[in-house]
């Protein structure tokens, strides 16, 4: 738990708002206790509020210090409905379907971290990945310099040799199947960077295929060879734009 570890260390110095739209969820329930508990921010549960309520009670969990928005009451809707339906416009969105979009959980909690009413979402126990991912994609825009949206995934392993003390950041694991040279380059990239955000330290990006040391010629292992070229001369001109 080394990584998580300082993970909590940096929100119990700087705590955030988390919105989880999932808000009746037993495990969801669990972590917004265990966020408050642990001091690291203000949890913030979207649903019915007597729904939430009854729930948290059926489990002995106790909602003090959380903060709980029912998107059909919330006094932001209208705002967050005109600007769905302004991001949305080139799709020739309309304004009722906009509505019943912000509706939607994870519509409305992607429009509170777009609108800086939260910091984070955490959502994906009973909802597949395309419903969590379909409104970020939608909503929220790319960080500067990035083409490329895709994901990471934090692996800690026992053997401290790997990666950073045992931690590896592996991307994408879940958001472009097929991705192209340029993908490719702008995923180690954005990889990179975030090691770097969360680990403190330099990174250093492999990519990987099934040839080892250009045993295999095919052209996903040419793929790979001139993405990783490509992912070289970003990150070169970045470090000179910096």
């Amino acid at each position: 738990m080394r990584f998580i570890g300082s993970v909590i260390d940096k929100l119990q110095r700087h705590p955030k708002r988390i919105v989880f739209p999932e808000g009746t969820e037993p495990r969801v329930l669990q972590a917004a206790r265990q966020f408050v508990s642990l001091r690291l921010g203000a949890p913030i549960l979207l649903g019915d509020r007597t729904q939430v309520k009854e729930a948290a009670e059926r489990l002995n969990v106790s909602l003090e210090g959380v903060r709980i928005i029912n998107p059909a009451e919330s006094e932001d809707l209208d705002e967050f409905v005109r600007r769905y339906e302004l991001v949305r416009h080139r799709k020739g969105l309309q304004e009722k379907e906009a509505r019943e979009a912000m509706l939607k959980p994870n519509y409305y909690g992607a429009m509170m971290v777009a609108m800086h009413h939260a910091d984070g979402l955490v959502s994906g126990t009973s909802e597949i990945s395309g419903s969590v991912l379909r409104p970020l994609f939608q909503i929220i825009r790319v960080a500067p310099k990035t083409t490329t949206a895709s994901s990471c995934m934090v692996l800690e392993v026992a053997d401290t040799r790997f990666g950073h003390d045992g931690c590896l950041v592996m991307g994408d694991c879940g958001v472009i199947p097929d991705p192209s040279v340029e993908q490719l380059a702008d995923i180690a990239v954005s990889a990179a960077q975030l090691s770097q955000q969360l680990l403190g330290v330099r990174p250093r990006v492999a990519l990987l295929s099934f040839s080892t040391k250009g045993s295999a010629a095919h052209p996903s292992v040419l793929k790979i060879q001139a993405a990783t070229t490509l992912a070289e001369q970003k990150a070169h001109a970045m470090l000179l734009e910096a």
